[in-house]
């Protein structure tokens, strides 16, 4: 009897002790990899994608956007509704906490929305918003000064992150180092140009993340981001190229996803350049480019040409799009009868995939008679030369997260965003100026795709930006990391790992 006590005993130390490890093994940690650190995390100060990828997940917007339909969904919100054309009243979720402890009130939305109004670069979002009135502390009202149709998208935009008024007002000097929102995460450590910490909140109001800590690498090489998916060194990582894809799923360790995104690839033309003046010229090199060469080049067929800036799933989006063609000896010809043969330009770009993409341009371009120099920058860098107007053309990428088109031409083509603001093209036209200006007055839905169609032709005909491509958002991913989906930016709190 002793015996088969011992033994049960000892069974039980077993189960007890094995049930203990598997528990302690349960992996809890998510090492993510994008091509550049944050570069802030002050919300009403960012447009980069690097940047917003760590203030999605430290704080939270009135609005979210529904990315399969593109429509604005409350997020700290309850109730939203229109009084009139001009006041929309909302209702704010009650008990949600930010990070340290103190309650979200109406008076944090208002000093947010009021920050972001003061800030040029994305004051062009709220410019509309004439006053925010509080009711009470879960109720408010905000005014425009003109029928806004936007509004609702604009308030799902990253720049409307919610921050915590008290706090900031005591020590904004710091606030944004250690910043406390609403969010899932908050900041433990942050290696400038290395990595970010985040660790979970564990009152968030969305439910406790099963992830608790998500480390932000910063890893500029595409190769070394793949390796380290290979390797098990990175659970997930952003922009992977088209050519790894395969590579990457064929020992089941790693998953790709993928799916269409609102960003289009273009080259933005400095209009306020010497050469690039010039408006044949820029009609010259929009002729010269072959996308589909690119296309299937780089992309490998994986994403589709681009006919205008605005991606398909955006508001605005015009099927009937006519850019300028691919006509290579029209090129030729046009350079030959305007003395053009054996201008120089400069392009600049800001990774190893971008100075492919150059590589071909520079090639195409040669045929016709223009040279082209690369020149290669860090994110950082990158930012400031195309944003002083000190190069003649560059690529990037600009998606709306807000899924509508004022998002996509307005900081890209009005004249009032001229530079580092978002219209690095330096480009100015008062009649675009004004079709903006009309577009986001309207409350008609088609007679505000008329007002875009209407730019985008004007956009073909004079050509301060180039579209190449529609993208996809891709991410590499552990096999082992479930929840996962292709969305604008990643949602951690949702992620769960598998033994």
């Amino acid at each position: 009897m002793l015996k088969k006590i011992c033994i049960f005993i000892t069974f039980c130390t077993i189960l007890f002790v094995g049930c203990g490890k598997k528990e302690q093994l349960k992996k809890d940690t998510l090492v993510y990899a994008q091509l550049s650190d944050p570069k802030t995390l002050d919300p009403q100060n960012s447009t980069d994608n690097y940047s917003q990828v760590a203030i999605t997940q430290i704080y939270d917007r009135l609005f979210e956007i529904d990315e399969k339909t593109g429509i604005p969904i409350p997020s700290l919100v309850e109730t939203s509704k229109k009084v009139n054309d001009n006041i929309l009243e909302l209702k704010l979720k009650k008990n949600v906490k930010f990070s340290n402890g103190d309650i979200l009130t109406s008076e944090d939305i208002k000093f947010t929305v009021e920050r972001a109004k003061e800030n040029p670069k994305v004051a062009h979002l709220y410019k509309m918003i004439e006053n925010i009135i509080i009711l009470d502390d879960n109720t408010l009202q905000i005014i425009t000064t003109e029928p806004f149709a936007p509004l609702l998208s604009h308030l799902s935009h990253k720049s409307s992150s919610i921050i915590n008024k008290k706090e900031f007002n005591k020590n904004s000097d710091n606030y944004f180092k250690y910043p406390i929102g609403t969010g899932a995460y908050t900041v433990k450590n942050w290696i400038i140009g290395d990595s970010m910490t985040l660790v979970s909140n564990e009152s968030y109001f969305k439910g406790n993340p099963s992830i608790k800590t998500v480390i932000i690498k910063a890893i500029p090489e595409e190769n070394s981001r793949v390796i380290g998916l290979e390797t098990s060194e990175i659970d997930m990582a952003l922009d992977i190229p088209a050519i790894s894809w395969e590579q990457l799923e064929e020992d089941g360790k790693v998953k790709v996803y993928s799916a269409p995104s609102t960003t289009t690839g273009y080259v933005g033309l400095n209009t306020k350049s010497p050469a690039l003046s010039n408006k044949l010229l820029r009609q010259i090199i929009a002729m010269s480019i072959d996308k589909q060469a690119i296309v299937d080049t780089i992309y490998l067929g994986k994403t589709k040409i681009a006919n205008q800036f605005l991606s398909p799933p955006v508001f605005g989006y015009n099927h009937n799009s006519k850019p300028q063609e691919f006509n290579i000896e029209k090129a030729k010809q046009l350079v030959k009868e305007n003395n053009l043969n054996g201008i120089s330009l400069k392009i600049s770009v800001s990774s190893p995939e971008r100075v492919q993409v150059a590589t071909i341009i520079q090639d195409q371009l040669k045929r016709v008679g223009i040279n082209l120099q690369i020149e290669l920058l860090e994110w950082g860098a990158f930012l400031s030369q195309t944003g002083s107007g000190n190069t003649d053309l560059f690529i990037m990428g600009w998606g709306p997260s807000t899924y509508d088109a004022d998002y996509g031409y307005y900081p890209n083509v009005h004249s009032s965003q001229i530079g580092s603001n978002g219209n690095r093209a330096f480009y100015s036209n008062p009649e675009v100026d004004n079709l903006l200006e009309l577009a986001r007055k309207e409350s008609n839905d088609d007679k505000r795709k008329n007002y875009y169609n209407e730019i985008q032709y004007i956009l073909n005909e004079d050509i301060p930006l180039i579209p190449l491509y529609h993208g996809n958002v891709v991410y590499g991913v552990s096999s082992n990391l479930k929840n996962v989906e292709a969305t604008g930016y990643p949602e951690f709190y949702k992620y769960e790992f598998i033994n």
